[in-house]
């Protein structure tokens, strides 16, 4: 689509087509620019301590183990965070392109078509 507005500018400036049939396509349809692609990790969830019994829910665990693994839960819970607030930063990005390509779509359309077609 950049190529076609490309084309049109360079048809403008070379004279072979008339600034009134070409201008109002550079200027009434901006092409949308796609967002860079995003890619986030999402984190790993901290192992198990192997003091901890999950089958029966028990544990024999030290205080020391029980606080550790506490904090590598909390820790992974920030970053879970994070990580979602980076995807939904970038579905949001994605959205928004595609609302624009979708007006660029119909822009282009009224430009070809400017009336409707008569069916008969």
């Amino acid at each position: 689509m950049r190529m076609a507005v490309a084309l049109v500018a360079g048809l403008l400036l070379s004279g072979s087509a008339s600034a009134q049939d070409a201008a109002p396509v550079a200027a009434a349809c901006p092409v949308p620019d796609f967002p860079a692609a995003e890619r986030p990790t999402k984190p790993a969830r901290p192992a198990v301590p192997s003091c901890v019994n999950e089958a029966r829910g028990t544990h024999n665990c030290g205080n020391r183990a029980l606080n550790a693994y506490e904090v590598a839960n909390r820790e992974y819970q920030q970053a879970f965070n994070a990580y979602v607030a980076q995807v939904n930063s970038y579905l949001q990005k994605l959205q928004a392109y595609t609302r624009q390509a979708v007006t660029y779509a119909e822009c282009e359309r009224d430009v070809v078509l400017p009336s409707t077609l008569i069916n008969g």
